[in-house]
């Protein structure tokens, strides 16, 4: 038997291969968009793809089940769903079995993530003969159950009662022997608070899992919708992609690089926005005019889904060359496609052509904490938190003001901030505050600043929180 786990960085995404190497074939299981990872395993495990199955219609991320299709010609099995999809498949019901080679896989129906979600018992293999591993895909994780409030359209109680019943009336009633291989990992919005391992048991989640334990229906619908973090807005769109039937991409074009000079013409045409994915001091540095700095690190495709438009050209800087694939696949993955190319040699290219650079100031928690004290008596400066509602909720920078970064344009008007004066951005760690700082210059403030290292530098240099809209401090370690 083969079993290979493949994880997307920045997603915390899990696809799964499963196969029979004396049979010669496999599965794919929750396909990631490039596929070619797949192909290599098969290749080298001496497999050909035979089944492609999805779990659920996924939302954040662009299946890769018909590029996988397109490759290898096996068919796409997924949960039959009321609404039905735009792309050939075969349709599952509770009960249906799956032969792949010696293994079999049964279809459990499993509605709450959502409607159509089923997950996959395996069973079968040398000296295996009992159910040994469930493919769970969102349903269930490690310390942590899926989110049923994606759907919207007031789905959310509905649904979440048919999670407790998957939950409880199926799941439950596997072996706690059984291997449980869910589709995301820590870090993934898709569960409210996934643990830090990519796999567990169904024994150690009905014992250690707290939205497992015993409980009536309704506490539980009132337990797993207390407390969710904000849905990122871009999972809409993708639930719609991926139920019409993502674009197949094939072989991918070489994405162009941009002498300075070409650059400098791209980024100006309507509709085009130029990413800078380098780190926010970096940006800070020097950067292009209205680029919008979504530094590459693990939230990079989170990020990026939530801040850019798939009708959007987008431009890259990057911190060099061998970062540009990178970026590229993961935009691909949150279905941003048009990719108009990477600035050639980078920042440094664009220095050395002599065009015209801006820069985004950097202040220390320990600047903001004495500004802050002065601005009780008389300083001008502007200070805005981008965090989301419970962590602004939690305590905050004194004087502060409130919008969450993806709903900063819209909230713009209604914040009072003046674009002449000197304004602070700040949030968790300084990723989302340069996001922020970056989007703001691009609307013309005149002096706005990123705070690095944010509220973790502002905590860890003794300063004090204040409640919003009380005045009142919520710690004690300043005078």
């Amino acid at each position: 038997m083969v079993l290979e786990t493949v994880e997307a960085g920045g997603l915390a995404h899990l696809s799964y291969l499963l196969g029979d190497d004396a049979a010669g074939v496999c599965a794919v299981i929750d396909p990631r968009r490039d596929v070619e990872v797949y192909l290599d395993l098969a290749r080298r495990n001496n497999l050909r793809v035979t089944h492609i199955l999805e779990t659920h219609i996924h939302a954040d991320f662009v299946s890769g089940s018909r590029e996988l299709a397109a490759r290898t010609g096996a068919p796409i099995y997924v949960g039959a769903a009321a609404d039905g999809y735009g792309f050939d498949h075969e349709p599952l019901k509770d009960g249906d079995t799956l032969e792949v080679g010696v293994l079999t896989l049964r279809v459990l129906h499993t509605p709450g993530h959502t409607p159509e979600h089923v997950c996959y018992l395996a069973s079968g293999g040398k000296g295996s003969s009992e159910p040994w591993g469930l493919f769970s895909g969102d349903t269930l994780f490690a310390g942590e159950v899926g989110r049923p409030d994606l759907l919207g359209g007031g789905s959310e109680k509905k649904l979440a009662a048919a999670l407790y019943h998957s939950l409880h009336d199926t799941i439950l009633k596997l072996g706690d022997e059984v291997e449980v291989y869910p589709a995301h990992g820590e870090g993934s919005p898709c569960g409210g608070s996934i643990g830090d391992r990519n796999t567990t048991t169904v024994g150690y989640e009905r014992l250690h899992n707290p939205k497992l334990k015993p409980m009536s229906e309704a506490a539980f619908v009132e337990k797993v919708l207390t407390g969710l973090p904000p849905a990122p807005t871009y999972y809409r769109r993708m639930k719609k992609v991926n139920a019409e039937g993502p674009a197949v991409l094939g072989c991918q074009r070489l994405l162009p690089t941009l002498d300075p000079e070409r650059f400098d013409a791209e980024r100006r045409k309507p509709g085009t926005v130029v990413v800078d994915a380098r780190e926010i001091e970096a940006f800070g540095g020097a950067h292009v005019a209205g680029a919008l700095n979504v530094a590459l690190r693990a939230e990079f495709p989170v990020w990026s889904g939530w801040m850019l438009r798939p009708e959007q050209t987008i431009l890259l800087v990057t911190q060099d060359a061998a970062d540009v694939e990178t970026v590229e696949t993961h935009l691909i993955r949150v279905g941003l496609e048009k990719l108009g190319g990477y600035l050639r040699q980078g920042m440094r290219g664009w220095l050395e052509a002599g065009l015209p650079f801006e820069t985004l100031p950097q202040m220390s928690v320990h600047e903001l904490h004495d500004r802050v004290r002065s601005k009780r008596k008389g300083d001008g400066l502007q200070v805005l938190d981008v965090r989301r509602d419970d962590e602004w909720e939690a305590g905050a920078v004194p004087t502060a003001k409130h919008a969450f970064v993806p709903d900063l344009r819209k909230r713009l008007d209604n914040l009072g901030l003046d674009r002449e004066k000197p304004l602070a951005v700040y949030c968790g760690s300084g990723y989302r505050a340069s996001i922020a700082a970056s989007l703001l210059k691009a609307e013309g403030f005149a002096a706005v600043e990123n705070v690095p290292g944010s509220m973790k530098a502002w905590k860890a240099a003794g300063f004090a929180t204040e409640k919003p809209g009380t005045g009142d401090d919520r710690d004690d370690e300043e005078e």
